[in-house]
């Protein structure tokens, strides 16, 4: 599939991967869809913001739910990422000004992350597979554990997850164009497409596929 093919293609122009059992991980595209369903962790009373920056810098810091909220509809909507544009938040000790443009990659927390051995970056339970994505000119790349896809064969809007970041990946045009993945935690993490190298999905992911 190249750039020129356009987001009408359907189900069948693409690698067939079931979806994951979770409601919250259904329609990933370059923004978040809104919902009427309640968020079970919005109202926890400290979130974490892990972040990479395009020069390397990697954190991983406390802020409180009112930022959480204001950052997670900044990402939704993925219009301000335009030019020299800043956005802002609070840490526990300091107050943060982040270049958007300067931002590779972001996931909000509900709880502190686990490190895993730099040696063996797939260690992780193992009901859940590592996605890695590497970004431009940056060997090491951030990994997200995901579930094994399983679509809902009553829906046919219901590609599954990663058949469906696949397919955005696949019909992102534009520096603007933001992708995000859920993983087996339920946590959301969101990174500019137009920094990215390259992307990793384990096969294993795709044992459902038909």
């Amino acid at each position: 599939m190249t750039k020129n093919n356009t987001a009408t293609e359907t189900k069948k122009d693409l690698v067939k991967a079931p979806t994951s059992n979770k409601s919250s991980k259904k329609a990933l595209t370059t923004k978040i869809e809104t919902t009427n369903e309640p968020d079970p962790f919005v109202d926890f009373k400290r979130w974490l913001i892990k972040y990479r920056l395009s020069n390397g810098l990697e954190e991983c810091l406390s802020i409180p739910t009112s930022d959480y909220k204001r950052l997670r509809q900044l990402f939704s909507t993925a219009k301000w990422i335009k030019g020299v544009d800043f956005f802002e938040f609070d840490s526990d000790t300091h107050r943060i000004l982040i270049q958007s443009s300067q931002l590779r990659f972001c996931q909000f927390l509900f709880e502190p992350p686990c490190f895993e051995d730099p040696e063996d970056p797939d260690a992780e339970a193992t009901d859940s597979y590592p996605v890695k994505i590497y970004f431009i000119n940056d060997p090491t790349p951030m990994v997200l554990h995901v579930e094994e896809d399983q679509s809902n064969p009553n829906d046919e809007d219901d590609w599954g997850e990663m058949q469906e970041f696949i397919f955005y990946a696949l019909h992102a045009h534009s520096d603007e164009d933001w992708l995000n993945i859920t993983d087996h935690y339920g946590e959301t993490a969101f990174f500019r497409a137009a920094d990215v190298a390259m992307i990793e999905i384990p096969l294993q992911v795709f044992a459902n596929d038909d």
